[in-house]
């Protein structure tokens, strides 16, 4: 931590619009010239857009010289109704020259200055996990599993799948049962998603799933309404990703409860039949390891040798573990679960991109 005349000659502060040259400067310089928000600014302004001209991001600076950054996303940031209640934190990074402890110092002012109930963030490192339990953050690690299409035995993406992954009958869905749904359907069902959304941590909407995907300048989401006994449950987002000449679909978020995985073969395998996608992948904290095993999904966690990829731009055919941390302001009863697409761990890493139409 710096000492208090260090910390006199920094400001710390939140950042505007004004930021905005500056900020991307130092990412270039101090994170990667290649970085894509610096190739592609645009998308750093959907991501990092606040409230009139602020930008979400906290900043300490020395005269004109930034030193580090710390970026947040409030699920207000694609429903404003959602606010600063939950954020979730994103790019963090101090220049080698900053006062130590300038980081945590961001962390713990920003913190101050949310007061939100729920702070977390996935994809930490080891260097940053101590800073984390400094402040009382719980950790843990997001849990993949996978489902795999038993038309397309001959992986591409893939490794290690054993056979019993393609025997065996889907099984019933029982009272579940899920269909496609489209934008329009998403915006008809806003009640209903909205009372789902309000039943779990981070809280969303109709407004934040239409904004945060089916709005998204670069990927293309699809979404899934999940019903029990008719009723809608659940609503599920995934997009397609492609890599080795094969196609994958990526859960990367759901609305609402979660009991319907345990019928996942049964209602997931007509969907990747559908689709030709070779598996459905999904990294989640919060749900069960047991619900997950009577849908017949696969983890590397309890499948030795079984490798799920995670990088796909570019693409590298190993699996990885996904850290994250959390931190209620207050005890709730509300389930903590959390998704790739929390955070901005499903964002594009490259371009060009092509771009959504229309």
């Amino acid at each position: 931590m710096a000492n208090g005349a260090e910390q006199g000659r920094t400001g710390i502060r939140l950042a505007t619009a004004a930021d905005r040259a500056a900020l991307l400067d130092f990412l270039k310089a101090h994170w990667s010239a290649q970085h894509v928000f610096v190739r592609a600014p645009d998308l750093f302004d959907w991501q990092y857009a606040g409230e009139a001209d602020g930008l979400n991001m906290i900043l300490a600076q020395n005269g004109t010289a930034i030193h580090a950054v710390l970026g947040f996303i409030p699920m207000g940031r694609f429903d404003p109704d959602l606010g600063q209640a939950d954020v979730m934190l994103s790019v963090w990074k101090a220049q080698p020259e900053a006062p130590p402890g300038i980081g945590l110092f961001l962390l713990k002012t920003l913190a101050t200055k949310l007061k939100s109930r729920l702070m977390g963030a996935i994809g930490i490192t080891e260097e940053v996990k101590p800073l984390y339990r400094a402040l009382g953050f719980a950790l843990g690690d997001l849990h993949q599993a996978a489902l795999f299409n038993p038309d397309a035995p001959q992986q591409r993406i893939a490794a290690g799948v054993p056979a019993a992954a393609f025997a065996g009958p889907p099984g019933s869905a029982g009272h579940w049962s899920l269909r496609r749904c489209t934008a329009s359907e998403v915006v008809a069902l806003a009640p209903v998603l909205d009372r789902l959304g309000r039943a779990g941590l981070p809280q969303k909407s109709a407004a934040y799933v239409t904004a945060r995907f089916l709005q998204h300048p670069w990927y293309d989401y699809q979404c899934g309404l999940v019903c029990r006994d008719g009723e809608p449950d659940a609503l599920c987002v995934w997009r397609e990703v492609r890599a080795e000449g094969a196609t994958i679909l990526r859960i990367v978020d759901i609305i609402g409860d979660t009991g319907w995985l345990a019928a996942g073969k049964a209602l997931l395998q007509p969907l990747l039949r559908e689709t030709g996608a070779d598996y459905i992948d999904l990294m989640q904290l919060g749900t069960p390891a047991e619900v997950l095993s009577a849908g017949g999904w696969l983890s590397p966690d309890t499948c030795p040798g079984l490798v799920l990829p995670n990088y796909f731009a570019p693409f590298e055919r190993r699996t990885i573990t996904i850290s994250c941390a959390w931190k209620l302001r207050e005890p709730t009863d509300l389930p903590l679960r959390l998704y790739r697409a929390d955070s901005d761990q499903d964002r594009p890493n490259e371009v060009p991109l092509p771009r959504r139409q229309g």
